[in-house]
């Protein structure tokens, strides 16, 4: 009965460090900024230099825009990854170097149901220059 208690101990405190660190995936789409609503693309093409997250909401949807502050043009890939974590939703935002020509990009646009912005927090992780 004693074993069986710290192994479930055990097991259930893996299962809070997985979920406080590395947390659970929430569902999204990646999409192209040609598919997103007319007035999102109307904000984000209005002011160009704008880096960083940028949250909208559109009827039943909300919409997170990730660019990057590249300002040397390099050679990098963008992407953006929505999860649980830490009882809320984290948007990590990773910028790294790109293996082939395909990889290039300087922005992510993701599409997912509704959330609350107020209640997301942003992370970036920027490659090492």
């Amino acid at each position: 009965m004693k074993k069986r208690l710290i192994l479930l101990t055990f097991f259930l405190g893996i299962g809070f460090f997985y979920y406080m660190s590395i947390g659970f995936k929430v569902d999204y789409e990646e999409i192209r900024l040609e598919e997103a609503p007319q007035n999102i693309r109307k904000d984000i093409y209005k002011d160009t230099s704008v880096t960083g997250f940028r949250a909208f909401q559109e009827g039943q949807h909300t919409y997170i825009y990730y660019k990057s502050n590249d300002t040397r043009n390099d050679y990098i890939t963008t992407s953006v990854d929505m999860r649980w974590k830490a009882g809320g939703i984290v948007a990590m935002a990773r910028v790294d170097y790109a293996a082939n020509d395909g990889d290039i990009s300087y922005d992510q646009l993701i599409k997912m149901d509704h959330r609350s912005s107020k209640d997301m927090k942003y992370e970036e992780k920027i490659m090492l220059k």
